[in-house]
């Protein structure tokens, strides 16, 4: 290791080392890459509704989304409903559609960057035979002046439920 600095391992918070005792051959059949497919398989989202909101969900979004889905013709049980809080680090739309259950999925105000160019804005869509709505607003945020945008989330999340 000539030529390296001590301040170059530690670049990107990251320490390479390559232990000098072990052949090629013991350093791949090490367990520190199962051990990090184990970890990845634990993140996979646990969505266990047919329908799922996907979103920065505030309590005031949570309430008008539990009285929109309690009215009918829509009204939907505190089970077959839920919330996912994506992170930034999600992998594509279309992977996150596979890895979860449910059959109808809402997303609504502003999404993981990875998904941008992947989400339909303001149609339903059919996306890994799954039904997919982007609304890029909160519905709390809505005012009374913009009861278009209210009636059109509504008559959409009714088409869905179709």
């Amino acid at each position: 290791m000539e030529g390296v600095s001590l301040a170059d391992l530690y670049k990107f918070d990251e320490i390479y080392w390559v232990p000098q005792d072990k052949t090629e051959s013991q350093l791949a059949e090490t367990p520190a890459l199962v051990q990090e497919e184990e970890s990845i398989a634990a993140v996979k989202p646990k969505i266990a509704t047919p329908w799922v909101v996907v979103g920065q969900i505030a309590e005031a979004e949570l309430s008008r989304l539990k009285l929109i889905f309690s009215a009918p013709p829509l009204v939907l049980g505190p089970t077959e409903w839920s919330i996912y809080t994506p992170s930034e680090e999600e992998s594509s739309l279309s992977e996150f559609l596979k890895e979860t259950s449910a059959q109808r999925y809402i997303f609504i105000g502003q999404q993981p960057a990875t998904w941008q160019g992947e989400l339909p804005t303001t149609e339903i869509e059919k996306i890994e035979s799954k039904l997919v709505y982007f609304f890029p607003r909160y519905i709390s945020s809505l005012t009374d002046a913009e009861k278009t945008l209210k009636m059109a989330f509504w008559n959409a999340l009714k088409e869905m439920k179709a």
